[in-house]
């Protein structure tokens, strides 16, 4: 009885980090934005904040005693460069590139396709089901996220390459997820795994970064900016990233990837905050199938269960 409500504490704590990840995630366009107006690049944004994010944490690690979680064996240096890699160069890079060609909520939802490909990729490589209640609840979950985006009865107007660059960016956030299973199933700490694909997401984008840019907003430019790049680092990559690490740690990979389509509704909270866009009633009702979507994946049988009642 006590193994048993454990695990249920423990699932209860991986969802409200993986939900957590989602909604902090769901910030990522304001910061995107706020930055291409100052003149940074995609890549350079990507460096930024992953270069930023494998030095706090490493200093963290080093000043609470947890060198032992800077360990890791040659042997599975690929998971590392794979998640940061995927991370880099296919999520953020293709994220900031998305964010900018297209509307928040539109970039939100082109991303809220990455459960549909963890799903189909988790079930060969980790032999993880294709439950009947993970295919409602990513079916519900991507329909939500078409209403909230707008995509449905305000007649907007989208750019083929914007789209392209969006499903880039879920196949990106699809492949991390991959690889962040495979530095987890390996014994790794979600801290550790965080840590160095951070550092390898940061060094493959180095050669393609404004260093002079960098260096005028550290040096010169007025304190606020820098603070701007410290709070865009912890906010949408470092707390996120290690909140989602953790997550996948005790559910499983699909289901972490559902949780985290939380991310469009925050986007959308947030573009009525910052930038005015009021949700219209179909957007509103986006939301509540989000949210339904994520409820219906805590009911053992989904649907059957809730029709039964």
């Amino acid at each position: 009885m006590g193994l048993t409500a454990e695990k249920v504490s423990g699932t209860g704590r991986g969802v409200a980090a993986v939900l957590t990840a989602g909604c902090l995630w769901g910030s990522v366009g304001v910061f995107v934005r706020i930055l291409d107006g100052m003149g940074y690049e995609p890549l350079t944004i990507v460096f930024v904040r992953m270069a930023m994010a494998f030095i706090i944490m490493f200093a963290a690690l080093i000043i609470l005693g947890k060198r032992d979680l800077l360990r890791i064996r040659l042997k599975d240096i690929w998971c590392f460069i794979g998640s940061g890699g995927s991370c880099a160069l296919l999520l953020n890079l293709f994220l900031s590139i998305s964010t900018v060609m297209n509307t928040l909520s539109l970039a939100a939802i082109l991303l809220a396709t990455s459960p549909v490909f963890v799903v189909l990729l988790s079930a060969p490589i980790f032999h993880e089901r294709i439950t009947p209640v993970k295919v409602q609840a990513m079916v519900i979950a991507f329909a939500g996220c078409v209403f909230v985006s707008g995509a449905i009865g305000n007649g907007a107007v989208f750019s083929a390459p914007g789209i392209v660059i969006g499903l880039i960016a879920g196949v990106g956030i699809a492949m991390n997820s991959i690889f962040l299973r495979f530095g987890l199933n390996r014994g790794y700490s979600p801290l550790t795994v965080s840590l160095y694909s951070f550092g390898f997401g940061s060094l493959l984008s180095a050669p393609f970064t404004n260093y002079a840019l960098i260096a005028f907003t550290i040096s010169d430019a007025p304190l606020n900016m820098t603070v701007l790049l410290l709070l865009h680092t912890l906010c949408t990559l470092l707390i996120p990233y290690v909140l989602f690490a953790y997550g996948m740690k005790v559910l499983d990979t699909g289901k972490a990837a559902i949780f985290a389509s939380v991310e469009p509704v925050a986007a959308s909270v947030l573009g009525a905050i910052i930038y005015s866009e009021i949700p219209a009633p179909i957007n509103v009702f986006g939301i509540a199938l989000v949210l339904f979507a994520i409820v219906l994946l805590n009911i053992p049988g989904g649907l059957r269960t809730l029709l039964r009642k």
